[in-house]
């Protein structure tokens, strides 16, 4: 089974790639980076409590700014890198279209 067209993928750039997996390190691990984080809240006595949204963390990773990746996630960004690479040749549609095909006939695609 070829899930990926071998004539148009092209292996993305390296340092992106390098870059995609730092960011999806703050996602993973936001203690290590001083990050807001489920188990740790502060709270004032006064103050509503409001459920933040730990889904998407893009405003308080831009206010961190650059900062340096910890010695002890550095053998993880491997991992992560090849995590992003494969979900990024994987051909999703081809594989559901193959798993699961549909019965009703295909209008648009």
């Amino acid at each position: 089974m070829h899930l990926v067209d071998p004539d148009t993928y092209r292996d993305p750039d390296p340092r992106d790639q390098a870059r995609k997996a730092r960011h999806l390190s703050k996602y993973i691990f936001p203690l290590q980076y001083g990050l807001s984080n489920v188990f740790t809240s502060q709270l004032q006595a006064k103050e509503h409590y409001k459920q933040p949204d730990f889904a998407d963390r893009e405003n308080e990773i831009q206010r961190l700014g650059p900062c340096k990746t910890p010695k002890r996630l550095k053998d993880v960004l491997v991992l992560l890198d090849k995590m992003i690479w494969r979900h990024g040749k994987c051909g999703y549609r081809m594989l559901r279209d193959k798993v699961c095909p549909s019965k009703a006939s295909k209008i648009s695609e």
